[in-house]
């Protein structure tokens, strides 16, 4: 079997946090290389020395203070740029001087649509594959889905609703791009309210985006109070729910009414789609092995992170006063 040796820049919650007390968990880069067979964790890089002691105790290997002191050292082949999302072209920039096969970026792609096209041009330049790390994408329960979608097994999805918290830019940004991934690309948008600013950084908006035939509308909810990641598609032959953030994804087909004549109802039961949602980053690198191994299709390439972003910040710009 093929491996590839990786590097992950940036240890903080998804770089290693999330998962480092729950074994079970597979939920950060660090552990998702550690476990998948096809890669082998070689370094972690953060500049913060309590980070870099926690990497070097959880999987016995250096951490090194920049990305100058791991390209020194190592030139792994996949690296995960974990960092903040200000700091994501400069660390791309930094690990293309190896070339190395994949990078994999977290979202959005870089703080600006300029520097999300750069990156896109630089790594094509480098040979190297850029991608992204919208994780939705890759649940198996996720996929099952859109394979239903996509089979009609559902009729046509013609009105959504969508709930996130925690900002636009931060969270409601999955939102959009799971959205897109289901049921394809906007083609309008529109502000319902301007809505406050989550940490008085990123907006939260309510506001509508078009899917092709389907009208989806987005409200923001208050994170202080709980996080709240929620869709609701209905169709005409039945609904569909994916909620609890992604782990209870389920659907209901339409059936005539036993009793009252002309009337159609939801089944009772539910079809519920395996999801799984503690590993998800093992999916995201599975899918990422099988590109490298064999070319297959990776559904959250740099393109496409920078069609979500573009979109998102086509609708943060609505937000802004005339």
């Amino acid at each position: 079997m093929t491996r590839y040796t990786a590097a992950v820049i940036g240890l903080g919650n998804i770089g290693q946090g999330y998962d480092y007390h729950h074994p079970d968990l597979v939920l950060t880069h660090a552990r998702a290389f550690a476990r998948h067979p096809g890669f082998e964790l070689l370094a972690g890089v953060d500049p913060d020395a309590n980070q870099r002691e926690r990497f070097e105790q959880q999987y016995r290997l250096p951490a090194y203070p920049d990305c100058a002191a791991l390209l020194a050292a190592a030139t792994p082949a996949v690296v995960a740029v974990a960092v903040p999302t200000a700091l994501h072209a400069a660390a791309l920039e930094q690990v293309l001087v190896i070339r190395p096969r994949a990078v994999l970026c977290e979202k959005p792609l870089a703080q600006t649509l300029t520097d999300a096209q750069d990156m896109l041009a630089a790594t094509a330049a480098a040979g190297c594959a850029l991608a992204v790390n919208y994780v939705r994408r890759f649940d198996p329960g996720v996929r099952d889905l859109k394979q239903a979608i996509d089979a009609g097994q559902y009729g046509e999805i013609y009105k959504g609703v969508a709930w996130y918290s925690k900002g636009l830019r931060h969270n409601g940004t999955h939102l959009v791009d799971l959205l897109r991934y289901l049921l394809g690309e906007a083609d309008s948008y529109a502000l319902l309210e301007r809505g406050r600013k989550w940490q008085q950084l990123d907006p939260e908006p309510d506001f509508r985006i078009r899917f092709g035939a389907t009208e989806v509308y987005f409200f923001s909810a208050r994170e202080e109070c709980f996080s709240h990641f929620r869709i609701e598609l209905v169709a005409t032959g039945g609904r569909l729910v994916y909620a609890d953030g992604g782990s209870d994804i389920r659907a209901k087909r339409v059936h005539d009414d036993p009793v009252f004549s002309g009337y159609r109802l939801l089944e009772p039961k539910s079809h519920r789609y395996a999801a799984d949602t503690g590993r998800y980053q093992w999916h995201v690198l599975e899918s990422l092995y099988q590109h490298l191994v064999s070319g297959t299709t990776f559904a959250s390439d740099g393109a496409s992170a920078l069609a979500t972003q573009a979109l998102v910040e086509n609708v943060i710009h609505l937000c802004e006063p005339a």
